[in-house]
């Protein structure tokens, strides 16, 4: 009589482990294809400068349909490189202006004045040289699915950068002028000639002309 439960406790035993098992590889991922087939050294890195040129990289995670995934990656690579490009201009900026024999009031002014025209500078030139896809292996309660992991790298050259931080002067230049704050000119002119003079902007990257009477 004992025999039968004993094989009945086995039994119960072994479901219980392998529902277990089961309820544990749910949602387990393992990668089973990689294009290409060596993952990048970039890969996990978010930016970087190398020979005048500056990278960022976008990537999305567990999509479902890869050319869309690809077109995710490149979407949120571009937002970071627009969001850290403004930045960077309101910051070098900001930099050029201290020291200056301003006034607070018009400090302020042409701090915000920069941070408005770069909120709105747009940034071109910008290439995607490499990217890469993981094609992931996922358990499911029904069995697998498979989702995929993209990443693109976006380059722009410092050439495009200084390009568009001359956009944003000119933009804020031309706002001192309409606003007729002749201080607010002569302290954007000034910290603009400083960041040339820092950058080495060839000469025919000038400075913002007034308009023609």
């Amino acid at each position: 009589m004992n025999k039968p439960l004993k094989l009945g406790a086995i039994l119960a035993v072994s479901l219980a482990c392998g529902c277990a098992t089961m309820r544990t590889q749910v949602g387990s991922q393992k990668v089973v294809e990689r294009i290409p087939k060596a993952t990048p050294d970039w890969v996990g890195r978010s930016y970087w400068e190398e020979k005048g040129q500056h990278f960022y990289i976008g990537a999305v995670a567990d999509r479902s349909d890869m050319a869309l995934s690809l077109r995710e990656a490149k979407a949120e690579g571009e937002k970071k490189l627009v969001e850290q490009i403004r930045q960077r201009i309101r910051t070098e900026f900001g930099s050029a202006i201290e020291g200056q024999n301003i006034d607070k009031q018009t400090g302020s002014y042409v701090r915000d004045l920069i941070a408005k025209v770069s909120d709105n500078v747009e940034v071109s030139g910008v290439q995607i040289p490499e990217t890469y896809i993981e094609k992931v292996e996922e358990a499911t309660g029904f069995g697998v699915k498979y989702v995929y992991n993209c990443y693109s790298q976006l380059q722009l050259s410092q050439a495009d950068y200084l390009e568009a931080r001359r956009r944003a002067m000119e933009g804020a230049l031309e706002q001192a002028r309409a606003a007729a704050n002749a201080n607010a000119e002569a302290s954007l002119t000034a910290a603009f000639g400083k960041l040339q003079d820092k950058t080495q902007v060839p000469a025919s990257v000038g400075m913002a002309k007034g308009p023609t009477e």
